[in-house]
């Protein structure tokens, strides 16, 4: 291991110790409150970058896995048992199948086609949230979620819950950065620079595609699993095309085929938001400015920013 990547490492690490040690500092729970919902929809936005950033599979119904995964983990934990790694098993039971079955037509396309199609599904499990009353209570949404137990201890509000959801986002990154670096994941970027090359090549396009989907749906559904803990239910809302939208800007604004930079989408895009909402009324036309000029001026996003600075610090040391 090279002098330059144990620096990398011992910089994570301490980004890590600094978010777990925050509640702890003194820093009010609303702050903390933010940070948990940042940090869940980094988990989302970095299934995301899966797709994105290393397959080359634009979509814009990510929000499917998301929202499904929440009604699955709600219902379950409300009418059966909150314990929370059972409840994320039912959902990624749930997710997993939908998305091995959609996936497998799905991922017979790419370009606008795939990105339509993955829209059409998210819209169609809309529309069932919406309408399948004895269950998700329709537009009133899914309420009365139970907070999640981990072996038996009750996790509370606050504190608990966001040490919970730091280690979720922590081991997400470890696996989806081995992942990265893996066979597979050469093979996924091999995939996104040519699908054709890669064919002529040997490579089994479409079987590479589907698994990334697989996965990405998997790692979407522990965020979602996540949310509807947070929120103690959730709504059709969490499968529109809007959500799925939100989460495609995180992981431009942070930077996609980085894996950080959904992170810092995330956070930045959580801090953004709430600061925009009470400052300006329509704070939508804040953030898209924002949003513009950042991906003008630093094109690989505000994880760019980090790394160029980074850079610039070895090459002076050497």
């Amino acid at each position: 291991m090279t002098a330059r990547e144990t620096g990398t490492r011992l910089l994570l690490a301490a980004a890590i110790a600094l978010l777990a040690g925050l509640p702890f500092v003194g820093v009010p729970q609303f702050t903390i409150t933010l940070l948990t919902e940042a940090l869940i929809f980094a988990v989302w936005a970095m299934s995301l970058d899966l797709l994105v950033g290393y397959a080359g599979l634009v979509t814009f119904g990510h929000a499917a896995a998301f929202g499904l995964a929440s009604y699955a983990a709600g219902y379950f934990a409300r009418e059966v048992t909150a314990d929370f790694f059972v409840a994320l098993l039912v959902a990624e039971a749930v997710v997993g199948l939908v998305a091995l079955t959609t996936g497998f037509v799905v991922t017979r396309v790419s370009g606008v086609a795939f990105a339509i199609i993955s829209l059409c599904i998210a819209q169609v499990l809309f529309q069932v949230a919406v309408a399948w009353r004895s269950v998700t209570q329709g537009m009133d949404g899914l309420v009365g979620v139970p907070l999640p137990s981990i072996f038996g201890v009750t996790l509370g509000t606050g504190t608990p819950f966001y040490l919970l959801t730091l280690a979720c986002m922590v081991v997400t990154y470890l696996a989806l950065a081995r992942l990265v670096d893996s066979p597979f994941g050469r093979t996924l970027h091999a995939i996104r620079t040519s699908e054709d090359r890669a064919a002529a090549i040997g490579i089994n396009v479409r079987l590479h595609k589907w698994i990334a989907f697989v996965i990405s749906w998997a790692i979407a559904g522990l965020g979602g699993t996540l949310m509807v803990f947070m929120k103690a239910g959730t709504t059709p809302m969490s499968l529109h095309w809007a959500e799925s939208g939100n989460v495609l800007v995180m992981a431009i604004f942070g930077g996609i085929g980085t894996l950080l930079g959904p992170v810092v989408g995330a956070i930045s895009f959580v801090f953004l938001r709430d600061e925009f909402t009470t400052r300006f009324t329509a704070w939508q036309l804040a953030f898209g400015l924002v949003f513009v000029v950042v991906v003008l001026a630093f094109p690989a996003g505000l994880a760019g920013i980090f790394s160029r600075a980074w850079n610039a610090l070895w090459r002076a040391r050497s």
